[in-house]
């Protein structure tokens, strides 16, 4: 999915982990006081989207503090949850995931604020 061109969204690096494609990406909240965080899986052989399972999210701060575990909400197949950046830096998001393989994996993606 292509959203370079939409307004306040900043796309993050891809990743692949066992066969399934992370792609992430950060856009401004509704309420313009922070950001959401919206990761979409894929297959990485066939391109299929795969939007059964769960997903959460831990977000390390650039003073390296390890936030609550939370939860991503399923919206139109892909998971979002808001985040804040409170601090200059290096921000990094891992992204734990079971999806309807059953498979567990851990996807890392990272964003300077």
């Amino acid at each position: 999915m292509d959203m370079s061109g939409m307004k306040g969204v900043v796309m993050l690096q891809d990743e692949v982990v066992e066969g399934v494609k992370g792609s992430a990406h950060l856009m401004d909240s509704e309420d313009g006081k922070g950001k959401m965080l919206v990761v979409m899986f894929t297959d990485e052989k066939s391109g299929a989207m795969l939007s059964d399972g769960r997903c959460a999210v831990k977000v390390e701060s650039p003073d390296e503090k390890v936030g609550e575990v939370q939860k991503m909400m399923k919206h139109t197949g892909m998971f979002g949850t808001g985040v804040k950046f409170e601090q200059k830096g290096m921000y990094h998001f891992k992204v734990g995931t079971k999806l309807a393989d059953g498979e567990k994996r851990t996807f890392h993606f990272h964003h300077e604020n």
